[in-house]
């Protein structure tokens, strides 16, 4: 079993709840749709559930859906093209699709993906079959989605900037990944797991403690990640620079 990452790790109701849902989730080949706050962990998670399942020995394969928007090409780097396909396609090109035949495919802020963008997405996941530009015939692959999104889709649905359709092929498995405000009680192991992981030395403070719990801090786990380095560079002035966001 891979080891459990470090915002994962703790003894909270919520987070041994979390862990249990992405471990039953591991051994399907459903979808996973990870919701949750930004900062909550939810690429680890992703990574985690990959390495439980029976494809850990096969590619995962991660995607910020987000650069998608806007860019012609994105045919391309979803399904990959051929060799003289269009000017300037002077090799092959496998797109992520291909990429993670056989594994993983994360598709991170998929609730920024366009609605241009999202009929070529559905069409892939629902025949399991791709068309690289300039190809001569579609072809098969077989990858395990899981999506990441700190929107709530079913808002987004309802705005009309989601499809109802791609929701519900995605969304089977809706697992959220709880915030730090939800957990405070793992706060100590997490706070000495990411000094052990930046390789840092730094003792967490009442001060910490108090401002993490009244929800100053932003982020979540991104956020006291930034707070430790500052405070192992700055000392305590990186308190109040690190919750308040300051990046000078």
């Amino acid at each position: 079993m891979p080891e459990i990452p470090y915002p994962l790790r703790g003894e909270s109701a919520a987070i041994r709840r979390a862990r249990e849902h992405l471990a039953r989730a591991a051994g399907t080949d459903y979808p996973i749709l990870l919701t949750g706050e930004s900062g909550v962990g939810k690429q680890a998670a992703a990574e985690w559930t990959h390495g439980l399942s029976a494809r850990a020995k096969h590619p995962f394969v991660e995607v910020n859906s987000s650069c998608w928007n806007g860019n012609t090409m994105v045919h391309s780097v979803l399904f990959g093209h051929e060799r003289g396909a269009f000017t300037g396609a002077n090799i092959r090109r496998e797109g992520c699709f291909e990429r993670a035949d056989g594994g993983t495919l994360f598709l991170d802020e998929i609730g920024e993906l366009s609605m241009e963008v999202q009929p070529m997405l559905l069409k892939a996941i629902d025949q399991g079959l791709i068309e690289p530009v300039g190809a001569a015939r579609p072809k098969r692959v077989e990858v395990r989605l899981v999506c990441a999104t700190n929107r709530n889709l079913d808002e987004e649905v309802r705005a009309g900037r989601f499809r109802l359709d791609l929701h519900a092929r995605i969304g089977a498995l809706e697992i959220r990944i709880p915030s730090l405000s939800e957990r405070l009680e793992d706060l100590e192991i997490l706070w000495k797991s990411l000094c052990a992981r930046r390789g840092i030395e730094v003792p967490i403070t009442p001060e910490i403690r108090e401002r993490t719990s009244s929800g100053e801090l932003r982020d979540n786990l991104r956020g006291l990640e930034r707070l430790a380095i500052r405070m192992a560079v700055w000392g305590d002035q990186g308190v109040a620079d690190g919750i308040s966001g300051v990046s000078g």
